[in-house]
């Protein structure tokens, strides 16, 4: 099997140096190291590495502005190195926006460390990475819709994973003010991220986009993310009710869509379902508990997904109504809501 080519670009010696002795130690063979975003540029000019490693701070050049440049004029897989600080979520986030394929977080801090925290997360995402489809962004169309409620959901659920902010990022903005459910968002993610990510929904859509921290009553017209590193509860007493909950991960991630979507099915709540991009299973499981009536599926095709595999596997259970390319979803979702 041919080694999959990377290129590292870090402004730090020690993280050039460790991320580079490990991923060759694991079969991965570094092709270029770089030490600033120009770097990255340049390298990416090339042609000669599969995917790209990009820390987010970086002098001469920043890590967003060289993904940017990147995107735009040499395409291809890069995966943002992101501290946890507040500024490098919001950074990594708007990356993600345009076009990076994932992230990966230094929980140390931007020197130092611990690997084996990251080694295995970034292994897997550069594989997934190595074989993605790199498309340019899809352009919003004006949607100016009025919509006069069916009645048939209490809920839509948008469960994403790896590929999902970008995704999110277009369809979120192309629901109307007055939609008349609320939108619940489960977006495989840490914690940190999260917030960032509503915030920039919100700034950038027509309803208001929230992190669920603490419990809150879910209300029409208004977005809410799943907090990082915590799952999701829904309730109903009262009204629709969210909050955060604790509990061991579920097929690795947390919060889990498979964990509020087995929380919908206990509720017995209506839903509208939408499975876009991302890696793994996660959402199957928890469709499956739900009764049959009780939802509506809409999964991202293959042609947009960034990775296939959480929509593959709601349509191999057959559990998927409707298979569509990111710019259908937003149109179908209103027709059907």
């Amino acid at each position: 099997m041919e080694k999959i080519k990377v290129a590292i670009v870090d402004d730090s010696a020690f993280m050039r140096k460790i991320m580079s002795d490990s991923l060759q130690s694991r079969g991965f063979e570094v092709v270029a190291i770089g030490r600033n975003g120009q770097d990255a540029i340049e390298i990416a000019s090339k042609g000669i590495a599969d995917v790209m490693t990009l820390d987010v701070q970086m002098p001469v050049l920043d890590g967003l502005n060289a993904l940017r440049t990147i995107m735009g004029s040499f395409p291809m897989p890069v995966i943002m190195v992101s501290s946890i600080t507040v500024k490098d979520a919001e950074i990594t986030i708007e990356a993600l926006k345009s076009g990076a394929f994932d992230f990966v977080t230094k929980p140390g801090g931007a020197i130092t460390f611990d690997l084996n925290e990251i080694i295995d997360e970034l292994s897997e995402k550069l594989i997934l990475a190595s074989k993605a489809k790199i498309s340019p962004k899809i352009s919003q169309p004006k949607i100016s819709k009025t919509l006069h409620p069916h009645g048939l959901y209490d809920i839509l659920f948008i469960g994403s994973s790896t590929g999902g902010p970008r995704a999110l990022d277009y369809l979120i903005p192309n629901l109307p003010r007055d939609f008349p459910v609320p939108i619940v968002i489960v977006q495989h993610m840490p914690a940190n991220f999260t917030k960032t990510l509503a915030d920039r929904l919100s700034e950038e859509s027509k309803i208001r986009v929230y992190e669920v921290n603490s419990q809150i009553k879910a209300m029409p017209s208004t977005g809410y993310v799943a907090k990082g590193d915590t799952h999701l509860e829904v309730t109903v007493n009262d009204g629709i009710n969210l909050k955060p909950s604790d509990g061991p991960k579920i097929n690795g991630v947390k919060p889990a869509i498979d964990f509020t979507l087995s929380t919908i099915a206990k509720a017995n709540l209506k839903i509208l379902c939408v499975i876009l991009t991302g890696m793994g299973k996660d959402g199957t499981e928890g469709l499956k508990r739900m009764k049959r009536e009780n939802f509506t599926t809409i999964v991202e095709s293959e042609k947009t997904a960034v990775v296939y595999g959480m929509p593959r596997a709601v349509v191999n259970a057959g559990l998927a109504d409707y298979v569509l390319d990111l710019d259908k979803i937003p149109d179908k979702i209103i027709e059907l809501i």
